[in-house]
C-alpha cells in the first residue's frame, strides 16, 4: 500500500476535511484548519503551504502504515532533510494515518493503541469567553449544558497573558455563582487561560479552594514555568497545564520546571495521537494524572478520545465544547451521530479506525471556497 495523494476540502463548519489516499482505495481522515466562521481570520493557508511544499513530496509513494517512521520524518527529518514541521501540522497527518491503519486492519484505533480501559468516557462542558461576560451570563450557559445532560463543567476566562490580572474579582464572583448552582458536589474546574500573575493566581486559587474546585487550569502564562511551580506548590487544588505545549520534550520541561499536577496534551498541539500516547506513558511513569485538551466535536476529538480511552488511570473527564465545532447538527450530518455526546458521555464504537461514518453528500453540500 502506498500513499497516492493528500487532499483538503474546506467545510462550512470552519474546518477542512483532510484525506490521506492510497492505491488500495483506503483513506484516512482528519480535520485541518479551514475557512473558520467560528474564529474569524483563521484559515488553512499555512497548513496548505506545508502540505504542498513538504508533506506531499515527502509522503506520496510511502507506506502509510509506517506511522512512527512518517511521524519522525515530519517532526524531525529524514536523511539529509530537516523538516521539523509544527506539531499541529504533524498532528493532522498523524490523526489521518491512525484512522487509515484502523480501516486497513478492521480495528478501532483504541485497540491498535493497546486496548481500551473503557469505551464510555465522561465529558465536562467547557464554557469560555468569561472575560466578556457578567456572572449571570456564564451561569445561564452552564445551565444550558446541564439541560443537555452534562454533570461536569469548566468555566474559561480566556484572558490571555496580555490581560494580566484584569478582573480577578469578577472571575471569583462568576466561579462562586456557578459553584452555588452546582451545589451537589458536581465537577467544576476554572481556566484562567494564562491570565494571572503568580501572586494573584495563588490568592485566587485559595479562594476557589474554599468554595470547592476540581482543577485550576493555566493560571499564569504558559512560558513562566518557575512561576507555575510556585502556584502548584502553594495550592492544594490540582493545577493543570500543557494544552499549548508541543512534543514530549516540551512536556519534559513542563514537568521538570513547572511541575503541574495534571498534564493536558492537545491532540494536535502536542503532535497527534502518536505523540499524545507517548506523553501519556511519560505521565504514568511520573505518576501524573492526564486530562486531554480537545474542546470540539469531530474527527480530531474522536482521535483524542481513542487515545485517552487507553489510559488505565484516565479518571478525569474529557473536555467538550460547542464553541469550536461549528453547528453540531452539521458535524453529525458529516460524521455520524457517534461523534456527539450522549447525556454528558462519549461512547466509542468498535468500528474500524476512529469510527467515523463520512457522509459524502454532506461533504459536497458543506464544501466552501
Amino acid at each position: 500500500m502506498k500513499i497516492t495523494n493528500i487532499t483538503t476540502t474546506p467545510l462550512s463548519t470552519g474546518k477542512s476535511l483532510v484525506r490521506v489516499q492510497t492505491d488500495a482505495g483506503v483513506e484516512g481522515w482528519a480535520e485541518g484548519p479551514g475557512i473558520n466562521r467560528v474564529v474569524p481570520g483563521r484559515n488553512g493557508s499555512v497548513f496548505n503551504a506545508y502540505l504542498e511544499s513538504i508533506i506531499k513530496p515527502a509522503l506520496i509513494g510511502e507506506d502509510p502504515l509506517q506511522i512512527d517512521r512518517i511521524w519522525e520524518t515530519l517532526a524531525l527529518g529524514k536523511e539529509d532533510r530537516l523538516y521539523k514541521l509544527p506539531a499541529n501540522t504533524v498532528g493532522i497527518i498523524d490523526v489521518a494515518l491512525w484512522d487509515l491503519l484502523g480501516k486497513e486492519t478492521g480495528l478501532p484505533v483504541y485497540t491498535l493503541m493497546g486496548g481500551a480501559a473503557r469505551t464510555t468516557i465522561p465529558l465536562y462542558w467547557s464554557v469560555g469567553s468569561g472575560w466578556r461576560m457578567q456572572p449571570q451570563e456564564m451561569l445561564n450557559i452552564v445551565k444550558s449544558g446541564w439541560d443537555m445532560g452534562f454533570r461536569a463543567f469548566k468555566i474559561r476566562m480566556d484572558w490571555k497573558a496580555w490581560r494580566q490580572d484584569a478582573n480577578p474579582t469578577k472571575d471569583y464572583a462568576m466561579f462562586k455563582l456557578v459553584r452555588e448552582f452546582l451545589s451537589g458536589g458536581h465537577y467544576l474546574g476554572f481556566d484562567a487561560n494564562n491570565g494571572y500573575s503568580v501572586s494573584t493566581a495563588i490568592q485566587q486559587g485559595r479562594k476557589f479552594e474554599a468554595l470547592g474546585i476540581d482543577h485550576f487550569e493555566e493560571p499564569i502564562p504558559n512560558y513562566d514555568l518557575p512561576g507555575l511551580k510556585q502556584v502548584a506548590d502553594a495550592l492544594d487544588v490540582a493545577v493543570s497545564a500543557g494544552e499549548q505545549d508541543a512534543f514530549r520534550w516540551w512536556f519534559q520541561h513542563l514537568v521538570l520546571l513547572g511541575n503541574p499536577d495534571i498534564l493536558q496534551p492537545d491532540i494536535l498541539s502536542a503532535g497527534g495521537p502518536s505523540e499524545v500516547k507517548r506523553i501519556y506513558e511519560m505521565a504514568t511513569t511520573l505518576n501524573k494524572p492526564v486530562m486531554p485538551h480537545s474542546p470540539q466535536a469531530g474527527i480530531n476529538s474522536m482521535a483524542s478520545l481513542h487515545a485517552y480511552a487507553t489510559v488505565q488511570n484516565g479518571t478525569r473527564p474529557h473536555e467538550f465544547s460547542t464553541e469550536f465545532s461549528g453547528p453540531l447538527d452539521e458535524v453529525a450530518e458529516l460524521y455520524g451521530d457517534d461523534v456527539l455526546p450522549k447525556n454528558g458521555d462519549m461512547v466509542l464504537s468498535d468500528r474500524p479506525g476512529l469510527g467515523i461514518e463520512l457522509n459524502e453528500s454532506a461533504v459536497a453540500k458543506m464544501t466552501v471556497s
